[in-house]
């Protein structure tokens, strides 16, 4: 994760309101805490937000003090204040219930750029295999590769854009639309499945599964197609019982038929050494087949299970069997999957999640479930739990601050959307909130006024003075470069009939 000048927190803490009468610290034209008397740097600024804190174990009244990256103290305000690096920070009264930054487990980021008006399944299938020969999805697909500049699978008549090349490819800009997408729903980490990793990657949301998360290092495995060969399988088994991948996800069991159920027993089975993929380290994503057998497996073996519930039940009109998986005891995660039937956003997926769980369930699921499967269990997921996922002294400084019911934390961040996020932290770096007095504030010039279904906010993209990896693009240069290029491959599809611009927005209002 990039550094940045902490203005925009500053224009934060006015926006937000009253800072409890908390000494503020002045800042020099590079962000530095100086001394407000004799304007000499104070050291590093710190941040100090106030507000219902869900950790997401606990709900407390209290305080969350970040000193750089890190949070320091997650307690009641008496504890909090009295640490020493609180006599230097900026307090934000957040009037808000502070969460851990969300956490997708599975997204398939560089296909966010479209949406349910770009391409829907036709009808209900029983398999993963079947779908992907829709007419439309191929089309869609050629978009997406041809844009993306994909090492294969590019239609012929993309050597007839500026996309057909490295040079003209658009595959920063596209992940950094999918990034955005989380960003603004109070996603912090991501499993974007991006393929071949780009410098550009992981400048917005932590991009989980590429070396620049932000983390000490990438140990995490992941496989969006089955079954995987018996060599990436070998190197799988090989790196657990070396201790060198913590985490290894992938999908399995995606549909309804008796294939994608023998999908679990080919995982055990394509190894050279019999189930060793039936690991820890192991989670399954979809799982809409698997039976109590299955989960039991699965729960005896440490394997966890990432559930997508809107894409499974638009292509398959069901999903996983939950209940059972919680009654044999697997951990769950929570995850949007992507745009086209999936979810927008993983504040999105949790809303879809808690109805499907009404109205077919009996509410098994709770609003704490919903908040703990995209927060403390996706970290479990990913090997880092000892890193992310809650709020607690030591933790990377992930945050996200949501309006609402104070009193029913969990019900707001479930009832939360892009409008109601009212401020992203990634690694101590303000990057998305509210700036209803951003103007008058000196929110710093390359930070985006974005609208929120009609809800004004500061989006910081751009990262200024950057020259390489394109990192110093603004929102508009993003959107306007993505929008070029889909009405580009249009001009060249024309006689398939089917358009793909414009972009889908980053957020749809009601």
């Amino acid at each position: 994760m990039r550094a940045r000048s902490f203005i925009a927190l500053v224009a934060l803490v006015a926006a937000c309101g009253d800072n409890g009468d908390k000494p503020d610290a002045g800042k020099d034209a590079a962000g530095d805490v100086t001394d407000p008397d004799t304007g000499v740097e104070a050291g590093p600024t710190n941040l100090m937000l106030v507000g219902t804190i869900v950790t997401p174990d606990t709900v407390i009244d209290g305080e969350v003090l970040v000193i750089g990256q890190t949070i320091a103290c997650a307690d009641v305000a008496s504890v909090c204040d009295a640490m020493p690096e609180a006599a230097n920070a900026v307090y934000v009264q957040t009037n808000g219930v502070i969460a851990p930054g969300l956490i997708d487990t599975h997204n398939h980021v560089l296909f966010d750029i479209f949406d349910g008006d770009d391409w829907l399944p036709s009808k209900l299938y029983t398999n993963h295999n079947q779908w992907p020969n829709e007419v439309k999805y191929a089309a869609m697909l050629d978009v997406k590769q041809c844009l993306a500049n994909d090492s294969q699978g590019k239609p012929a008549w993309c050597a007839s854009t500026p996309y057909g090349n490295t040079t003209g490819s658009l595959r920063c800009e596209i992940d950094k639309w999918g990034e955005l997408k989380g960003l603004i729903a109070g996603t912090t980490s991501e499993v974007g499945l991006p393929g071949t990793s780009a410098a550009c990657f992981g400048s917005l949301t932590r991009s989980i599964d590429v070396v620049q998360n932000g983390l000490s290092s990438d140990r995490i495995r992941t496989s969006a197609t089955f079954p995987p060969s018996k060599s990436t399988a070998d190197s799988d088994c090989d790196a657990f019982a070396q201790g060198t991948a913590d985490a290894f996800l992938i999908h399995c069991g995606e549909g309804t038929d008796a294939t994608s159920l023998n999908e679990f027993a080919t995982l055990g089975s394509v190894s050279t050494i019999p189930g060793c993929l039936y690991a820890p380290q192991t989670t399954i994503t979809h799982g809409v087949a698997f039976t109590a057998t299955e989960f039991a497996t699965m729960a005896s073996k440490g394997m966890k299970l990432t559930w997508s519930p809107a894409s499974n039940v638009a292509l398959y009109g069901t999903t996983a069997n939950i209940p059972a998986a919680l009654d044999a005891g697997v951990t769950i995660a929570l995850a949007p999957d992507w745009s086209m039937g999936g979810s927008q956003n993983i504040l999105d997926e949790m809303r879809f999640a808690n109805q499907w769980d009404d109205a077919n369930w009996g509410n098994r699921i709770s609003t704490t479930d919903l908040v703990k499967m995209t927060t403390t269990n996706a970290a479990s997921v990913l090997g880092l739990s000892n890193t992310l996922g809650r709020i607690k002294a030591g933790m990377v400084a992930d945050l996200v601050v949501v309006s609402g019911d104070k009193s029913k934390p969990y019900d707001a961040i479930v009832a939360a959307t892009p409008s109601t996020v009212r401020l992203v932290v990634i690694g101590g770096e303000v990057l998305y909130g509210d700036t209803d007095v951003g103007q008058t504030l000196n929110v710093p010039a390359s930070c985006d006024t974005f609208d929120a279904c009609g809800t004004s906010k500061f989006l910081c993209v751009a990262r200024p003075g950057a020259t390489t990896d394109k990192l110093d693009q603004t929102y508009t240069q993003i959107h306007d470069a993505l929008e070029q290029g889909l009405e580009v491959a249009d001009q060249q599809t024309t006689s398939d009939g089917f358009n793909f611009a414009p972009l889908a927005p980053l957020v749809k209002c009601p």
